[in-house]
């Protein structure tokens, strides 16, 4: 994310690229590997809380993480033309892409980050497929180049350089969406239950119900001494009652008599 302008030949310190080592095809499977980065970071940051994020600049002059994304996309597409253009011309001479032109004629800032994403892994095959079937002698061919000096360079230069574009600009993107995107706050953990509460509450429920269980029981005895009682007068008295009419009786037939 510096604005210092990226080596184009030797070691890179700001994203590890080195223009020195690695052959063709380990070239190319790293160029697919960190496109494949880049456009995974693009379209988690565009489905996270805050889809802005990827509009956002961390710097007025630096750009945002969708802006890297679509030059990177840009420079898939330019590369894989300029290959097919050295090998159908003898001395092919490099139109400039305008790379900072395009992010305002394009509206880099305005467009959807999952349709960048997917063109960018598909033209990273596209180029690498290009680019894994050259021959050693196709690999030294000359074209003129315009970035960052207008120089001859061979196609393998190209196809290492686009290499470095794309690791380059993954470690840009990366670092400013880490920069921008909202930090991801925990859900706060349940706290525990209260132990004292806990029995306290227990003791108060065991305690009403042992009142009411009281409260039933004696309820239900009383009822059942109030029966026992009123059945045992009522008994005794039907029982005077019935021996003091026989008795009468028994002396009006002796008189009768």
């Amino acid at each position: 994310m510096s604005k210092q302008q990226p080596p184009v030949d030797g070691y890179c310190e700001q994203c590890g690229f080195n223009y020195d080592t690695g052959d063709l095809q380990g070239t190319v499977t790293l160029l697919i590997r960190q496109a494949a980065d880049c456009a995974m970071a693009l379209t988690k940051a565009a489905a996270g809380p805050d889809a802005s994020v990827v509009r956002l600049r961390p710097e007025p002059e630096v750009w945002s993480a969708i802006e890297y994304a679509c030059h990177v996309r840009d420079v898939l597409e330019v590369q894989r033309l300029r290959i097919a253009q050295c090998l159908a011309e003898d001395r092919p001479v490099y139109a400039p892409m305008d790379r900072t032109g395009r992010v305002k004629q394009q509206k880099y800032e305005d467009q959807d980050p999952m349709e960048v994403a997917a063109a960018l892994m598909r033209l990273a095959r596209e180029f690498g497929a290009a680019a894994r079937v050259l021959q050693p002698q196709q690999l030294g061919k000359l074209g003129l180049y315009n970035y960052p000096v207008r120089a001859p360079r061979t196609l393998g230069w190209i196809i290492r350089h686009t290499a470095h574009e794309i690791q380059h600009h993954r470690h840009d993107v990366l670092e400013i969406l880490a920069k921008v995107e909202p930090p991801i706050v925990p859900k706060p953990k349940p706290e525990p239950a209260d132990d004292d509460a806990t029995e306290d509450a227990t003791e108060d429920a065991t305690e009403d119900a042992t009142e009411d269980a009281t409260e039933d029981a004696t309820e239900d005895a009383t009822e059942d001494a109030t029966e026992d009682a009123t059945q045992d007068a009522t008994g005794d008295a039907t029982g005077e009652s019935t021996e003091a009419v026989s008795e009468e009786a028994i002396e009006e037939v002796r008189v009768a008599d």
